[in-house]
């Protein structure tokens, strides 16, 4: 990584190598993260994508897999290993969004500011997360309410990083006027699968309490709404209530019903009141015989709706769209960095003249243990 900007020099953007998983999906998954990634530069950010994924596409490796892969020496993974090194050369932050396929050993031998982002805590924290966060400069945790699990694990820098919403997830036409005073014709719209036990029977009450609701994905009667009518139907609705497996919240729905001007009804109120102002952008529910009854409440008095669900879009849309998420992930990067500075941990010049040596040579040098690990 390279050092501090000389003082008086206006500070450039950090220069990111974003990794991802590449995985089989009926929308090509690499092509859709390299249009992210483009807008991102659109918008001024330095980044730059590569898959993190051992004959892509494929599935991500599990925790005990991987460390077996890495302790036998794999060749396909150390490969993988040798391409991240030898393109670290030209970057001042590695992001491992979402935290897949690195063992912890091989990331504290990177010369850049690692960063690991995860957004499926706490389902997956055993076999994801929590083996290999300890390892990162910083964790960037999808979930807000397991923060304070990160640092459990070995973690020192802990922030939140929204999922957020993306520009094909609403109609950039909606305004407030039209959330006020716009008509909408479905009461209640609920896009996710129902087969999770702890779902299951939760969502058949909610279902049965509001018969006119539009329920879709795995496991409903009317199956999987096509992606491209998605929008249309949020921007048609008036309620959209929104459930998780455990503790949240944590999914994309958090973000994209209030981008669309939809009344959202979430769980975990909690922390939800973390992410929203509870009661004036969005309502919050502990059980779902409280979701019915509120939401119930909301189509009988429909100018809180409406109030509720466009302050809820306003916060959405300043908050937590495409640019404002990943600015929240550099500015935490750079405050990270700035007060391991001020520490006096490079204020001395000629240590950190050695230290930025050894950080130039170090993806060579890592480079050629990899090779040896490899012929062994």
């Amino acid at each position: 990584m390279r050092g501090p900007e000389p003082v008086g020099v206006e500070q450039r953007m950090p220069k990111i190598l974003l990794g991802y998983s590449y995985f089989a999906h009926p929308v090509d998954v690499k092509t859709r993260v390299e249009a992210w990634l483009a807008r991102l530069r659109g918008c001024g950010f330095d980044v730059t994508g590569i898959p993190l994924t051992v004959d892509a596409p494929a599935p991500p490796l599990s925790w005990s897999e991987l460390d077996a892969r890495w302790k036998r020496g794999d060749r396909a993974l150390l490969r993988l290993y040798e391409d991240l090194a030898r393109q670290l050369e030209d970057f001042d932050v590695f992001l491992n969004c979402n935290g897949i396929n690195l063992h912890p050993q091989f990331v504290r031998e990177l010369p850049s500011f690692n960063v690991y982002a995860c957004f499926d805590d706490p389902e997956s924290s055993e076999n994801l997360s929590r083996p290999v966060a300890a390892a990162y400069d910083l964790s960037m945790v999808g979930n807000i309410a397991c923060l304070e699990r990160y640092r459990e694990w070995g973690a020192n820098e802990v922030r939140w990083w929204p999922i957020g919403f993306h520009p094909n997830d609403c109609d950039a036409a909606l305004t407030r006027e039209g959330i006020l005073n716009g008509e909408r014709d479905t009461d209640l719209a609920l896009l996710c699968e129902r087969v999770t036990s702890r779902r299951d029977g939760r969502l058949d009450r909610l279902a049965s309490a509001f018969p006119r609701g539009a329920f879709f994905g795995k496991g409903w009667p009317n199956g999987f709404l096509p992606e491209a009518d998605r929008v249309a139907l949020y921007q048609r609705t008036k309620i959209g209530p929104n459930f998780h497996n455990s503790i949240g919240p944590v999914n994309a729905r958090t973000f994209i019903l209030p981008a669309n001007g939809v009344l959202q009804l979430c769980d975990n109120r909690r922390d939800l009141a973390r992410i929203f102002e509870v009661g004036q952008e969005v309502v919050g529910f502990d059980s779902v015989d409280e979701a019915i009854e509120l939401g119930r409440y909301y189509l009988s008095h429909d100018r809180e709706r409406r109030e509720i669900a466009a302050a809820g879009w306003a916060r959405a849309h300043r908050d937590y769209n495409e640019r404002a998420v990943f600015q929240r992930l550099v500015d935490a990067v750079e405050d990270v960095i700035a007060r391991r500075e001020a520490s006096g941990k490079a204020t001395d010049r000629a240590m950190a003249s050695l230290r930025n040596q050894r950080r130039k040579t170090a993806p060579r040098r890592l480079y050629d243990k990899l090779r040896r690990v490899g012929r062994s």
